[in-house]
This record gives structure tokens, sequence and C-alpha cells, in this order.
């Protein structure tokens, strides 16, 4: 097959693809666990162990598992609807990392969609290459619900791509699904376009959760359904209940507890005593290490040089207090609503001692996020002081995009250097303020990182924090 192209089409809550040139079409009336199956529409579906059709919510997700359509079997549409859904299909573990457009963290995907954040760049790099940021998929909140939180991934000992795709051979053992008829069985009545599930539609307004947080959920069916009750439920207790077509409620996630994932869920009471239900598991957010960043000014400093840090907060966080800690003592406390805390002081020591720097903030329900450690050393020689500079966070697709890098060093600058995905795009010999207009960028869905570099008079080089920026 040559070119396929890929359409979609909103169908209840599922992504499908449509236009696919398939070479002949020949209608299949027994299948295999494991088989590729499509109606007269050309939405492609996985069939199952269970006897059940899964979706492929996008076409990367496709792409982790198959790299053509030469295997697509097509059957009738009255065959296809005797097939019910049996949800979507994630990630094949190992292939790809990914991460959700409004959370900054990556993720290494292991059996049964399980998500593990890969905590530092470093650890990316040694599991994926030093081009693992190239490797990185965004996968849009509507789907990131199919997917749960595993344990972080700390050590490359923790997880090998390699060995998490070769475990995983087909959908059948990512899903753990069991055998069962391979015969799909013929309704009573012809099937009509729109299946009974998909007259309920539900959502909820979080797709990561954190102790406390509130969570609305919403379900509705058509005015013509015979629905006469709808039920809302999260982690097993009835939230509300609502005789009308359409019901919404709120909750809040419990402060103690150890689950990794809350079970969401909606029952919608036909007249016919038929009840109707969707659910939508919401992972846990393990730490909020990604709302609080700590920048230090100087990674490796002189003695009696003063050293230097700030404290930065996302700004979905309503902020009661953030306090910066060195060598494990509170240093700095800053109230309020802001969303930064600066801290600068000398620090005691001899040549090589090194002093943890890390900061937390409480917000007003009194959840408390922690960041990482940063390390300032004390030595003979100090490192320049690099900070970067971009005009957007986001930027359009055809944008350009101005980058700044700055640096200052008590032994001078001799040059500075700007950096996409950790290749050289401009350097600039002195000390003043480094500038580079890039693009245009079309590659909609993706990011680059820039990051900037210095070198001081005694070839002492420092480096600025990466700066992440998205094209939408």
């Amino acid at each position: 097959m040559k070119n396929p192209q890929f359409l979609t089409r909103l169908f209840g809550t599922a992504v499908f693809m449509a236009g696919l040139a398939l070479s002949s079409a020949t209608q299949a009336t027994t299948l295999s666990p494991g088989d590729l199956i499509k109606g007269p529409l050309d939405a492609v579906y996985y069939y199952a162990a269970n006897g059940k059709r899964l979706v492929f919510p996008t076409e990367k997700t496709y792409m982790t598992w198959y790299t053509d359509f030469t295997s697509v079997k097509t059957i009738t549409s009255d065959e296809l609807a005797a097939i019910s859904m049996g949800g979507n299909v994630t990630y094949r573990p190992g292939v790809k990392l990914v991460k959700v457009t409004t959370d900054p963290k990556v993720y290494a995907v292991s059996k049964g969609g399980t998500l593990r954040w890969v905590k530092t760049e470093t650890l990316a790099a040694a599991l994926y290459g030093t081009d693992w940021n190239t490797k990185i998929d965004d996968v849009p909140d509507t789907y990131f619900t199919n997917y749960i939180a595993g344990a972080p991934i700390e050590y490359t000992s923790d997880y090998t791509p390699a060995t998490e795709t070769s475990a995983v051979t087909d959908i059948n053992i990512d899903k753990n699904l069991s055998t069962a008829s391979t015969t799909p069985e013929t309704p009573a009545t012809p099937p009509s376009s729109t299946t009974t599930a998909d007259i309920l539609t539900f959502t909820v307004s979080k797709t990561t959760l954190q102790a406390g947080d509130i969570v609305t959920l919403i379900a509705s069916t058509p005015s013509d359904s015979d629905v006469t009750a709808i039920e809302l439920f999260f982690d097993g207790m009835l939230t509300k209940t609502c005789y009308t077509v359409s019901c919404s409620g709120e909750t809040q996630v419990p402060f103690s507890g150890t689950k990794s994932s809350y079970l969401a869920e909606a029952k919608a009471h036909k007249i016919t005593n038929e009840v109707i239900e969707k659910s939508i598991s919401i992972p846990v957010q393990e730490d909020g290490s990604s709302m609080i960043q700590i920048r230090v000014g100087q990674s490796q400093i002189m003695i009696n040089q003063m050293a230097s840090a700030i404290a930065e907060i996302d700004s979905s966080v309503t902020v009661q207090r953030i306090d910066i800690y060195v060598d494990g003592s509170n240093v700095r406390g800053c109230t309020g609503s802001g969303h930064q805390c600066q801290w600068s002081d000398y620090l005691q020591g001899s040549t090589s001692s090194v002093h943890p720097v890390y900061a937390t903030v409480t917000d007003t329900i009194g959840r408390k996020y922690t960041s990482e450690t940063k390390n300032i050393t004390l030595s003979t020689f100090d490192t320049p002081r690099v900070e970067i500079v971009t005009a957007k966070n986001s930027i359009a697709a055809g944008e350009t995009l101005e980058v700044t890098v700055t640096a200052s060093d008590s032994d001078a600058i001799a040059w500075i250097e700007i950096l996409k995905n950790d290749v050289v795009i401009k350097h600039c010999d002195s000390a003043a303020p480094c500038t580079a207009n890039t693009g245009p960028w079309y590659a909609t869905g993706t990011s680059m990182t820039f990051s900037g570099r210095a070198k001081d008079a005694v070839d002492v080089q420092g480096v600025s924090e990466p700066v992440i920026v998205n094209i939408q």
C-alpha cells in the first residue's frame, strides 16, 4: 500500500481513521483474535481475544503497533455492528515517549497503558538516546484517561525500552485479554447506525488528579433516549442523581490514600430498566514537582561569592507560602499570592563543599509540593551565570521565535551560544546578549527545547535551564 491518508471522524467519543486505500475489499465472516478489521466507512479496529473491537484513537498510536495497512480485513456493516466496542488501544510499550499537552512531564509506556514518569533528561537520554526529545508524542487530553499512572523511573535499571516492547508482542497481551468466541453474534434486529451505549456522553473536568482536587462529572443523553435518571459515581460512591437527560456533579479527591487512579462512572437508567454505563479512569499525579521549579544563579561559585536561587510556581497553583531550603534549612519564606520567591546569601564551607537547594510551595488548601534539588558547589573558580528568554512559550504553525541568551561571570565572558534540541543555532563572541530569530516552525503538536551556554575567559562553561516551546 502506498501513501495511506488519515482523516478523522468523530463518532461518540472515539476518533476513527479514514481514507485507507485498500487494494481489494473482501468480506470476512470468520475472524481470529488479533485481526485488523474495517467496515464500509473505513474506520480500522483491532479484533480482540474477548470478541470485542478496540479503537486506534490516533494514527501515531496505530504506527507504534503496525507499519502499514496491508493486513486489514473488510467486513460488512452488519458484521461490524455485531461486535461490541471494547475501548481504546494505547501506545505499544517502549516504542515512544509520551506527554500530555497540559503537563510538562515526559512518560515512558509500560504494559497495559501504564505511564512511568522519566524524572530527568539524563535518564531520558540514557534510555532513548541523545535525540530522545524527538521521540516524544503529545497525547490529547481526551485520550490521556486511557492510561494509568505507574511508578516513576529513577534509574536506568528501572526500565529498558527494548525489553518492554518485546514482552508485549500484540495488543491482546498488552490488555490482558482472554480468548472468547471469535464469531460475531448476529443481532436479532438489524443494527442501527448508533449503538445503545453511544447515547450516553460522559466527560470529566480533569485528566490527572491530586489530593484535594475538585472534579466535575458531566453526563448527558438525547432528549428522545427514554432515559429516566442519570447517576454519577466517583471512587464507587454515588455523587449525584439527576432525573433528567443531563447531569453534572462535583466531588473532591480525598486528601489521604495511596491510589494510583480513581474511577469516575455514569449510569443512565432507561424506562425499559436497561442501564447504560460509561467509566473513565483518571490517573493520580504522584507528586507535584512539576508545579514548582528551582533555579540556582550559578552551580559553582568561589568562596566569599554570593549564591542565589529563584523558586517559580505554576500559575495554576493558588499559593499560600513558598519556602527555599539550603543544606536542609529554611533560608527564605515568601507569603502572599505571588508565584516567585528569590534568595541570595553567602554560603559557609570549604572548597569542594556541596550545598543542596530545593523549594516547597503550600497552596491555600494545605497541599505541599516540593521541587527537585539543585546543588551549588564552592570552588576555586565560578561558572558563568547563563539565562535564556524566549519571546513565547507557545507558537502557532508558521511563526518565528526570538530567543535571547545572556551571561555574566567574574572572569568575563568569552562567548555565548544558543542551542535548539542540543544543537547550536547561533554563536556570539563577547558578553553582549546573544539573540536568534528562529523558524518559521510548522510541526504542530510538537515541542522544541532551547538552552544557552557560555564560556568565561578562563575556559569555564556554564549552561542555562532549558525552555520548552510548543508548536500549536
